[in-house]
């Protein structure tokens, strides 16, 4: 896409890839601390419970930043439980 960045369009699109790679990471965080909010048992439950809804959040609001510089550099932000499912780096 167009942009009026100053960055050449090979360097605009690897740093594109790179944290299109990112957002499939974080948004797969996201799911997983969501997934540990909803199953957490135990005599730490309030605890974790909060914790995991913290994470969550923060990540979502990571996943909205890097996908918005993804576009910023001219980039197609890849953000589908689909593709971070497939690109997400975290076990």
């Amino acid at each position: 896409h167009k942009t009026k960045n100053d960055l050449s369009a090979e360097t605009r699109a690897q740093v594109a890839e790179i944290l299109n790679n990112r957002l499939a990471d974080v948004s797969d965080l996201k799911s997983q601390a969501k997934q540990a909010h909803w199953n957490v048992k135990g005599i730490h439950f309030r605890e974790l419970h909060l914790l995991f809804d913290e994470v969550a959040t923060a990540a979502e609001e990571y996943t909205d930043l890097i996908a918005e510089r993804i576009t910023a550099l001219g980039g197609t932000a890849l953000g589908t439980v689909r593709i971070a499912a497939q690109r997400s780096s975290l076990n």
